[in-house]
């Protein structure tokens, strides 16, 4: 009792204790302070999204480099990059967390970073109020199908609205009304202005009466400077009061302003329909210049527009400065500006009243003028950077490495027409290439032709093949090219393609297009003599 007393007791009285006291009772238990941290949380404001600017070069130009973006325009007309409240949602599909002031001052409108390719049905955009420049760079297979009001890729260039430096491959645009359709934009407005755009292969159908139909804009009251369009403009059948013209349909100014103008541009697609209609008028370049609107150093090509007349009618104080009807030759021959009918066609297109900014390339004597632009930055503006115009590239890239086998996912279910099993045991079989070259004719009338034939090795069932040509940085489809698609034969086992290019010296590529879009083949052709 005493050691349970005096001992015992005592140890836990002065040791015990003390420790508790002195010691454990200092301690704070873990769950007060899981407590105190969750309310430390809840009192924390929310932690912020993180902005994008969209203007990385602070030039007041929104950069878009996707068709989200793209698409996400129509939402902002005066390219402001304020949207009303309504449409934030759509708006943020293409520019999520834009950043607030994200441009130095206000933004001015949008520029193209990449080409793009459309894969879906195209809904034109409304009226676009602000700058839109392509920086060089193409938009490629437009759809636009059956469109009621004014279409095109934008809808409709206000009075402030700007296009430049942008083009448009193989669109496909129809309407159904009777109001304005062109590739670019259906309708522009006084004081729009459309400069060092093209408008290459394609087609553009008006489909009603009253309808303004033209390869690049279909009415136009602005400016269009340094322009061109071979895409085919047509009108579906036999309309009364209709304008057809392979660049512009309808051209048609304010009486004594002498606003709507054509300068330095020109025409050569196949402009097709009746113009049998009641006050129809289908043309090579324009089907009518009214009001003071004007045409000036601008053409067309009679032979592959068939149009004997570039303009259709004039009234109403509508000039034409020049001869618009050229053939062929007389378009591709001159190869500069002095001298020659492009004479006038060096333009001031920045408004800097220094130099003129030279914008077209003309080729050899067998090719269009062809607009330039410096994508790369370089400070050397060339016809090969901007878009695929049949020009090319003086320092080509390196061949392509050879393909290495790799391994695939499973087949699909076989299927006899698509189905090939001996591609999908060996899917990146290079094809052995041979290619070449003769040339008929002499000087400007030199046509050259480079006959491809490849090994088809095992392949031995039918296959669907794609030919394409390098154009200074990427291989393109003939057909997206304008180049119709060539007829390709089997013999054996070889399949053989002849294609007429210019120069002769350039590299093809062969796919097999049947879901996998295989690369099978390369093959180089040029000519022993680099004068030819």
């Amino acid at each position: 009792a005493e050691r349970r007393n005096g001992g015992t007791a005592e140890r836990r009285n002065g040791g015990t204790a003390e420790r508790r006291n002195g010691g454990t009772a200092g301690w704070i238990p873990l769950a007060v302070i899981a407590a105190l941290l969750a309310l430390m949380l809840l009192a924390a404001p929310p932690a912020q999204a993180q902005t994008v600017d969209y203007d990385t070069d602070d030039n007041r130009l929104i950069e878009v480099d996707s068709i989200a973006k793209l698409n996400a325009i129509r939402y902002d007309l005066n390219g402001s990059g304020t949207v009303a409240a309504g449409d934030q949602t759509s708006y943020d599909a293409g520019f999520a967390n834009a950043a607030s002031g994200q441009c130095p001052t206000s933004c001015q409108g949008y520029e193209l970073t990449a080409d793009l390719t459309f894969t879906a049905a195209w809904t034109p955009i409304g009226t676009y109020n602000a700058t839109f420049d392509g920086q060089g760079h193409t938009l490629t297979d437009l759809q636009i199908t059956n469109t009621s009001g004014h279409g095109g890729f934008f809808r409709e260039l206000g009075g402030s609205g700007i296009i430049r430096n942008v083009g448009l491959i193989n669109p496909t645009v129809s309407a159904t009304s009777g109001d304005n359709t062109g590739a670019l934009v259906g309708r522009t407005d006084v004081g729009s202005r459309i400069d060092r755009s093209f408008v290459l292969g394609g087609s553009v159908t008006g489909g009603a009466q009253n309808a303004d139909v033209g390869g690049l804009v279909g009415y136009n009251r602005g400016a269009i400077r340094a322009s061109y369009s071979t895409a085919t403009a047509a009108l579906s059948n036999n309309f009364s009061n209709a304008y057809v013209g392979g660049l512009v349909g309808w051209q048609r100014g304010n009486s004594g302003t002498n606003d709507a103008s054509i300068t330095a541009s020109y025409a050569a697609g196949p402009v097709t329909g009746q113009d049998t209609g009641s006050a129809t008028e289908i043309a090579g370049l324009a089907g009518q210049v009214s009001h003071s609107a004007t045409i000036t150093n601008s053409f067309c090509d009679t032979q592959i527009t068939t149009r004997s007349s570039c303009v259709g009618t004039t009234y109403l104080e509508g000039t034409i400065s020049t001869n618009t009807a050229q053939t062929t030759s007389g378009l591709q021959s001159p190869q500069a500006y002095t001298g020659t009918i492009y004479a006038a066609w060096n333009l001031d297109l920045d408004g800097d009243s220094n130099t003129n900014d030279d914008p077209w390339d003309f080729g050899t004597a067998s090719q269009y003028p062809a607009l330039k632009f410096d994508t790369d930055g370089n400070g050397t503006a060339t016809a090969y950077e901007f878009g695929v115009q049949n020009r090319p590239n003086p320092n080509p890239p390196p061949a392509p490495p050879p393909s290495r086998p790799r391994s695939e996912p499973s087949p699909p279910p076989y299927n006899p027409a698509h189905d090939h099993p001996e591609i999908y045991a060996n899917p990146r079989h290079e094809m052995s290439a041979s290619c070449e070259v003769q040339t008929t004719g002499e000087g400007d009338a030199a046509v050259s032709t480079s006959t491809i034939t490849f090994d088809l090795g095992n392949y031995t069932r039918p296959i669907t093949l794609a030919l394409s040509l390098w154009a200074g940085q990427s291989f393109i489809s003939l057909q997206a090219q304008g180049i119709n698609m060539p007829e390709l034969r089997q013999d054996g086992q070889t399949a053989t393609v002849e294609v007429v290019t210019d120069p002769a010296q350039t590299r093809f590529r062969l796919d097999s297009q049947y879901g996998l879009n295989l690369v099978l083949g390369y093959a180089d052709c040029h000519t022993d003599d680099p004068e030819e």
